[in-house]
């Protein structure tokens, strides 16, 4: 999948982090700032699985962030989704080559919940 099926005024939607956030319970607290020793490999946009050193996850186990917002290769921080207040929209996750309901169970083990647009994201009773 490249950049969901949200349309947005200019067609793309990698910089949005609405591709991927579907729900946040705290406006301040949803997201991390992650700096590395290193810089980063490659851009990265949102919805890209990263590994602990910004490099893009390679492997499900590698698994360890979820960028909501784009960075730069040569960078040395990237933001991320906090897993205690996000819910994500599995449509925006970038998997890639990863096998997605692997990657889909670490996200879980990160402690990430999901919604797409068959479920609902809040269950009221």
């Amino acid at each position: 999948m490249q950049f969901g099926t949200f349309q947005t005024l200019n067609g793309n939607n990698s910089h949005t982090r609405y591709k991927v956030v579907a729900y946040v319970s705290d406006a301040i607290m949803q997201d991390k700032l992650i700096k590395t020793a290193s810089a980063i490999p490659a851009d990265l946009i949102v919805g890209d699985l990263t590994d602990a050193t910004g490099a893009k996850a390679t492997a499900p186990g590698d698994i360890a962030y979820v960028v909501v917002e784009p960075a730069s290769a040569g960078s040395k921080a990237f933001i991320v989704a906090s897993p205690e207040h996000t819910i994500l929209a599995l449509i925006g996750v970038e998997f890639g080559d990863l096998d997605q309901s692997l990657a889909q169970a670490q996200l879980a083990t990160l402690g990430f919940t999901f919604t797409d647009y068959d479920t609902v994201a809040l269950r009221t009773t």
